[in-house]
């Protein structure tokens, strides 16, 4: 995304999060362009009896917050540290005068909400299907083509059980019994817990 440099250049700030921190919260003020220096962010909500819907895991390089700023709108969805993490904080009019005064980077953040809004579209495409598999076939698709470097070697998918429950609305125990049927297929491998696909 925006050059680490040129963040600090026009103001941001470094803050460390811990684990389960919040960044910002649901209905919060939208005050800052956020990017990721190391970690890993999740965007959720909470429904009413608690349960968690993922929206999102974003990584290191990632940034995140940046569309709210252009609507003037409260944050939708909470955005919570899952591990120790480094994150750039530029104030909201900071932002807008580097975009002003580098054009370029307005290209990089349309680039990174189509990959989003995507990513959404297809999410929202397989929510109504009843079958686990499809749900979380373009769930592990999704990921493998955001961060794998070649679609035909196995990829080892960054999420846990219950955060691939998360994302896609199933219960994490069938979230475990599908992965293990699609091991059976051969449709991927677990080596160690983790999930290679």
């Amino acid at each position: 995304m925006i050059s680490e440099e040129l963040l600090r250049k026009h103001g941001a700030l470094v803050h460390r999060y811990e684990p389960q921190d919040f960044i910002y919260e649901e209905n919060q003020e939208v005050e800052y362009y956020f990017q990721i220096i190391s970690g890993k962010v999740k965007l959720n909500n909470f429904e009413g009896e608690g349960k968690e819907f993922i929206q999102h895991i974003l990584e290191e390089g990632q940034c995140f917050g940046e569309a709210l700023l252009f609507l003037n709108r409260k944050y939708p969805s909470n955005a919570i540290a899952l591990c120790d993490c480094e994150i750039l904080e530029l104030p909201k009019a900071k932002f807008f005068s580097l975009l002003e005064e580098h054009p370029q980077y307005s290209l990089e953040i349309n680039r990174n909400l189509a990959q989003r809004l995507y990513y959404k579209m297809l999410m929202s495409q397989n929510i109504f299907s009843k079958d686990p598999h499809v749900r979380l076939t373009v769930l592990m698709d999704y990921f493998k083509q955001i961060h794998s470097t070649s679609l035909s070697d196995p990829y080892c998918i960054p999420l846990t059980r219950q955060q691939m429950a998360n994302l896609t609305g199933l219960r994490v125990e069938t979230v475990i019994r599908t992965v293990k049927l699609m091991e059976k297929k051969g449709e991927l491998q677990i080596k160690d817990h983790k999930i290679y696909y």
